[in-house]
């Protein structure tokens, strides 16, 4: 077991592991990253590198030798999985190390972010234990394995996110979409909308989430949430 690194003068180590309240008006987002070959004394470099390349990190620590939490907060420069992805292979070569990435959800700045962290760490460390390959992880990926094995565990981030992103008309729309297979047209047309209206509103959903519900992972995800909590929220 990696020995803890002493954080507590980070500004937000109170906030992860502390219960205390988020200062910041914007929404956050927790980036963990697991090293299976550590980088040892290189480790100011890469946080150097990492600032460098993601201008929205408000903070950033090691908690372990092997493990480091990224926190950042969204804007328009917020980067998708897929560039997180590459941007993270090209750091494993430059520092010689293998990195996993877990790329949480955007929260809102209201939300106990320790019990957050606590099942978003909880569910990386857990992914990990199958996920030996992956380079890069998200919720949509890994969602459907959850709901298939249950996801007790991590109850209260699903049910904050819940009630974060869906209002009634987006719970119908995201319904529609699912019963249609994602296609925009017939759900449009199910719905009596507009079809450049209701692109218009999957657009401001993935402004607000970052997620596309013209990718059915992103979809799943979404579905199986308003799925398992519509009528607890009633």
């Amino acid at each position: 077991m990696q020995p803890e690194i002493d954080n507590r003068n980070h500004p937000w180590y109170p906030i992860l592991f502390e219960h205390q309240p988020v200062q910041e008006p914007e929404w956050i987002r927790l980036l963990q990253v697991h090293f299976t070959r550590t980088i040892d004394s290189l480790q100011s470099e890469w946080i150097t590198e990492i600032q460098q390349m993601l201008p929205s990190v408000v903070d950033l620590f090691f908690l372990t030798e092997n493990h480091a939490v990224i926190v950042e907060k969204q804007d328009g420069a917020n980067l998708p999985i897929e560039d997180l992805d590459g941007l993270f292979v090209a750091l494993d070569m430059d520092f010689d190390c293998y990195s996993q990435l877990f790329v949480g959800p955007f929260h809102h700045p209201r939300h106990d972010f320790t019990t957050l962290w606590t099942s978003e760490s909880t569910l990386f460390k857990n992914e990990l234990k199958t996920k030996t390959t992956s380079k890069s992880m998200d919720l949509p990926k890994v969602v459907f394995s959850l709901f298939r094995n249950g996801f007790s565990e991590y109850i209260s981030l699903f049910r904050t996110l819940y009630l974060d992103w869906f209002e009634e008309e987006t719970e119908t729309i995201i319904q529609s979409l699912w019963r249609n297979q994602g296609n925009a047209s017939s759900t449009a047309k199910e719905l009596f909308m507009h079809r450049n209206s209701l692109l218009y509103k999957i657009d401001k959903f993935q402004t607000l989430t970052r997620l596309n519900l013209k990718n059915m992972d992103d979809l799943l995800l979404c579905y199986l949430l308003i799925d398992q909590f519509t009528h607890q929220s009633n």
